[in-house]
């Protein structure tokens, strides 16, 4: 789906870096003994080195690390990589939350992992210029991590929604009323590699502009819609739970790919999964596209007709 015009769509409706240490191929007796004191300089910087990075590989992700701060300078094995494990998302969402109203800026939640080439893309894109001035002067973002696609459902689930569709997610919140405002298009950042600067400009922008009021009479809409828009959110979360017993199954064959086991990966599983989860969010909305239509034609006791998906391959053995 073009950026740009999943955008229009949606307004229309209401308006760390690394440090490497050279390899020494010297052997120790080609290295002089230093003096004592040297000697316990260097254990003392060796233990706070051990520290620090203890403290990295481990550290949370609060609410307060936004886009204010410039991307660390890194190499391109680390760029991007902001999908930090955290002890509390659920506490890093209020911060993050309460940073919005303090500063009268939108929260950006950005759903991703540092497995993932589009999310460690679209992560490392939001530091750029010219798109990081647009960022820190409209967003408080926050980077939640989603593991091997085994976690980020309570943070999800809070704001309303039934699932992340993609890695990345992009959800932007009002944070005075808690509406997403991109519900329609907050999975296409799948594909957030290939996505332009410039279309990532638009889009950030474009969305940094809406009216809460527009949004607002939206969810105040005629009775028939809302019996309608009900069905269709009923609907989507049954192929949420459905999808999320698909990345039940996928999460540690990935997690063993990644750690070196390609025995243990199955491409044909994962594109299965894929194509899944790439087609439910648009037959999501072609369905809301056309309730409103309908209702909008004044027609009454409107029945859709809801696609029937393929039981995955495993449930078939």
């Amino acid at each position: 789906m073009p950026v740009k015009n999943s955008i229009m769509g949606v307004l229309d409706h209401g308006r760390q870096g690394g440090y490497t240490f050279p390899h020494d191929t010297l052997s120790m007796q080609e290295h002089p003994m230093p003096p004592t004191d040297f000697r316990l300089l260097l254990i003392c910087l060796a233990v706070l080195f051990t520290i620090s990075a203890g403290s990295l590989a481990t550290g949370t992700v609060h609410a307060s690390d936004d886009a204010t701060a410039s991307e660390p300078a890194s190499s391109a094995t680390t760029k991007g990589r902001r999908y930090l494990a955290s002890d509390d998302p659920m506490a890093d969402l209020a911060a993050g939350i309460d940073a919005a109203k303090d500063s009268k800026r939108l929260l950006l939640v950005v759903m991703g992992a540092n497995w993932c080439h589009d999310s460690r893309a679209l992560a490392s894109r939001l530091y750029k210029e010219p798109l990081r001035a647009v960022v820190n002067e409209n967003y408080q973002t926050l980077f939640v991590d989603v593991g091997y696609l085994d976690k980020g459902k309570e943070v999800i689930n809070s704001l309303g929604m039934p699932v992340y569709y993609a890695t990345p997610t992009v959800l932007i919140v009002d944070a005075d009323t808690g509406l997403v405002i991109n519900d329609n298009n907050r999975h296409q950042w799948a594909d957030a590699a290939n996505i332009s600067m410039e279309e990532s400009l638009e889009y950030f922008q474009l969305f940094s502009e809406y009216e809460a009021n527009a949004l607002q009479s939206e969810a105040k809409t005629d009775a028939n819609l809302h019996v309608l828009l009900t069905k269709i959110k009923a609907f989507e979360q049954t192929q949420a739970d459905r999808l999320y017993q698909a990345y039940a199954l996928l999460g540690p064959m990935l997690h063993a790919y990644k750690k070196g086991d390609k025995e243990a990966f199955s491409q044909a599983t994962w594109d299965e999964v894929r194509d899944y989860r790439y087609q439910v969010p648009l037959d999501v909305e072609a369905l809301r596209v056309e309730a409103r239509e309908r209702v909008a034609a004044g027609q009454t006791d409107i029945q859709l007709n809801y696609p029937v998906y393929p039981a995955f391959s495993w449930d078939q053995e």
